[in-house]
């Protein structure tokens, strides 16, 4: 975990300026008709303060050569999240999720999907999960893209 937020740290620090980009404002409803599903994971980013940079652990990254990581929700509150390894072994993991307004629940043991997730975008092919943290005292934002 502490070499996680170093890493986020430093990648914020000497990306951010190089790979700056403003963020709109996420706030607004959203069509939350299409979030049962399956998605596949395309990318993630750190976001904090008006920078926003290439970001990826062990957990949020497609592995080359492999098919994709995805997580899926499905109308019944179960949520499964495929992983596959550097060797593109497949493990899935089964948990739950539910939904307030434009926020989702997700609990998921052994995995980092474990928090409550604001949905910033969701269209029938594209979904967008944001997570606020705080790393060695700075605050910026996760955000996990996904595809169908």
């Amino acid at each position: 975990m502490k070499k996680t937020s170093i890493l986020f740290l430093l990648t914020l620090m000497i990306l951010g300026i190089t790979f700056a980009s403003c963020t709109k404002d996420d706030s607004g409803p959203v069509d939350m008709n299409y979030i049962a599903a399956k998605w596949n994971f395309d990318k993630s980013t750190a976001t904090s303060g008006a920078f926003t940079v290439p970001y990826s652990t062990d957990y949020f990254k497609n592995e080359e050569g492999c098919n994709k990581d995805y997580i899926e929700l499905n109308a019944l509150g179960i949520a499964k999240y495929g992983n596959y390894t550097s060797d593109c072994e497949f493990e899935e993991k089964i948990g739950t999720w539910s939904q307030s307004g434009n926020k989702i629940t997700i609990a998921i043991t052994g995995t980092s999907f474990n928090g409550t997730f604001n949905v910033a975008n969701l269209s029938s092919t594209d979904l967008l999960l944001k997570i606020d943290g705080s790393y060695q005292g700075q605050s910026g934002t996760f955000n996990l893209y996904f595809k169908k």
